[in-house]
């Protein structure tokens, strides 16, 4: 009897780490309803990452936004008043924050749903200082992550295959070169709208 006890509490603390880490993504909804990050992406579902170190030039953020197929703004980045905004598809996007809800980040979700307005307040309200602020939003409400600065590049770079846009893939790989990322081949000049 002591024995399956003690087997049994062996298997909960192996155990334990996998389901935590589910539950994280449920940390703020505790209504049973979907979560932000495995609700299906809508017309109003943004991924914003944000990250301004201390003493550097303003980092503008980078967004996807979900668009239609047939949607002009699709394979374009413009530089708007939130921020560089790449246009991917809803599938993408689907990709996207799925992959997101399994980078082990801990997310905070919540019903209210957050404006992006404009990237000239991010740091007034402290957001961005200290780590990258990763801000999931659509219909459904908000969930928001941080990523510890030596953490950005593993982080984001498991992003790659999941954009299959090229302009968008290519934003988040000049992206990732502002922070020190390797990005082996990179063509800066693909685009030269983006400057």
């Amino acid at each position: 009897m002591l024995l399956r006890r003690t087997l049994g509490a062996w298997i909960i603390a192996l155990l334990l780490p996998f389901v935590a880490s589910e539950g994280q993504i449920q940390s703020s909804l505790e209504s049973g309803q979907e979560s932000v990050l495995s609700s299906p992406p809508d017309e109003n579902t943004t991924v914003r990452f944000f990250y301004q170190p201390t003493g550097e030039y303003f980092h503008f953020p980078l967004i996807f936004r979900a668009v239609g197929e047939s949607d002009t703004r699709l394979n374009t980045a413009p530089m708007l008043e939130e921020g560089r905004t790449a246009y991917i598809s809803s599938a993408e996007m689907r990709e996207l924050t799925q992959r997101l809800a399994r980078a082990g980040l801990k997310w905070k979700e919540s019903q209210t749903v957050e404006a992006l307005g404009s990237s000239k307040n991010l740091t007034r309200a402290g957001l961005g200082l200290d780590t990258m602020d990763v801000l999931v939003s659509s219909s459904k409400g908000s969930a928001r992550a941080t990523i510890a600065p030596k953490a950005i590049c593993k982080t984001l770079k498991p992003l790659d295959p999941d954009l299959k846009t090229p302009r968008a893939l290519w934003e988040l790989q000049r992206f990732r070169l502002n922070y020190g990322c390797k990005v082996p081949g990179f063509k800066y000049d693909a685009y030269p709208d983006h400057y």
